[in-house]
């Protein structure tokens, strides 16, 4: 399995950077938005086992994630639902979070 880093990395800002470059697209923003929630699972699913302190101490994927909107209130924000946020907003706030969690990991 690849690091958290790796995925972010490769998976993560990817999209993140097309859905910027391409704004009205909306899948790209659903694929960044999904990317970044799946970051929370795979960050979980590496740690879990390894060094339970690098996810928080959570049981759980759902634990992690409980966890992560705890740092960064717009993770798992639902848009569809009259948010008066933009998708970009939230995912600036997602990724510079991420990039914060990444940096602190013993990785």
């Amino acid at each position: 399995m690849t690091t958290p880093r790796d995925f972010f990395e490769i998976i993560v800002k990817p999209s993140y950077q097309a859905c910027l470059s391409d704004p009205l697209t909306e899948w790209k923003a659903k694929a960044a938005a999904s990317n970044a929630d799946t970051m929370a699972e795979r960050t979980f699913v590496y740690w879990d086992g390894r060094d339970q302190t690098q996810i928080a101490g959570a049981a759980s994927a759902r634990q992690y994630r409980n966890h992560i909107r705890g740092i960064c209130p717009d993770f798992g924000l639902d848009l569809d639902n009259g948010s008066k946020r933009t998708l970009a907003g939230v995912m600036q706030a997602v990724m510079a979070m991420w990039e914060s969690q990444l940096a602190s990991m013993a990785l």
